[in-house]
């Protein structure tokens, strides 16, 4: 005899996912920064400039969330952004192509960091107080820095010189763009109300698209930049972070940490069509970012609870 619809039953896997947890919260990271880049002739063979932003100040907030479903897979993220204060930069400028050679200080103010990153992966090992997973995802963020004023500390007369630039006057903006795919482990033990994290993914691409641009030679002159200068580049970096946690209740947890982040890339600054009056040529231009510092944190966990209830 047939079946009745009230018979029949749905199951596409031969074992569904049963239950999942969850962990959502927020963090507070206080740390440090520092980018820079090297600029090269068209040909590559000699550096031309060097721009050096350095001691800055990270104050951001962020979201986090992880779910694991039956201990076996998860998906993890966290959004964030805030404020890059004080810090400074060093603009260095080489012969032959300008003489004499020139190192100029300008302060930074009003910047800022934009992130967000996104994993997904699966526990390769796990017992009752410990899990070691595998993960891969990706990793965005942005980078705005602008300097202000203009102080010549070298010996050439013509580059900020012999008037400083006041500091109230911005003369600088960098903005980067770096997008990254991550590879990584991470595990987590319990030790009664203790809990010991940590991460650490490479980054085996990096791609970085920013602009730069140098506010007080953007005009209609001869010479002079039309706008914002683009730039590309491609290469590769690593992440780690570390906290512990303490659980406070069955759901609520107050813990600190730790993370350091580094990217490379290899590109191209497109001067052509960008300068007033020249057939300016792409040069060569690397770049590198360090963030790092500390974070506080508060999460809730939830779960588990039954993914479909099928009591």
């Amino acid at each position: 005899m047939p079946a009745g619809a009230g018979e029949w039953a749905w199951r596409p896997f031969d074992k569904t996912p049963s239950t999942y947890t969850g962990d959502v919260g927020l963090r507070f990271w206080y740390g440090r920064s520092s980018t820079a880049k090297n600029l090269y002739d068209p040909s590559g063979t000699f550096m031309v400039s060097r721009l050096t932003y350095d001691n800055l100040s990270i104050f951001a907030a962020e979201a986090y969330t992880r779910f694991d479903i039956d201990r076996r897979w998860f998906v993890k993220g966290y959004a964030g952004g805030g404020a890059l204060r004080k810090g400074f930069l060093t603009d260095e400028d080489f012969p032959p192509a300008i003489t004499p050679y020139s190192a100029t200080f300008s302060v930074q103010e009003n910047g800022s960091p934009i992130y967000a990153s996104g994993d997904a992966g699966f526990n390769a090992l796990f017992g009752p107080d410990f899990r070691v997973g595998l993960f891969a995802g990706f990793h965005y963020m942005n980078e705005t820095v602008s300097a202000y004023g203009c102080t010549q500390e070298a010996f050439n007369p013509f580059v900020c010189g012999p008037t400083p630039i006041n500091n109230r006057l911005k003369v600088i903006t960098q903005d980067n763009n770096w997008y990254s795919m991550r590879i990584g482990i991470d595990g987590a033990w319990e030790i009664g109300r203790f809990k010991f994290s940590a991460e650490g993914a490479w980054l085996p691409y990096v791609g970085l698209y920013g602009s730069d641009a140098h506010w007080l030679r953007i005009s209609n002159r001869p010479g002079d930049f039309n706008g914002p200068v683009p730039e590309d580049g491609r290469g590769w970096g690593y992440q780690f972070e570390g906290f512990m946690q303490y659980r406070v209740t069955q759901a609520l947890s107050v813990g600190f940490g730790g993370r350091y982040w580094y990217m490379q890339t290899h590109g191209l600054t497109h001067f052509e069509g960008h300068i007033n009056g020249v057939a300016a040529l792409p040069q060569p231009v690397e770049w590198k970012v360090n963030n790092f510092g500390m974070f506080v944190q508060l999460s809730l966990k939830f779960g588990p609870y039954y993914v479909i209830d099928v009591h």
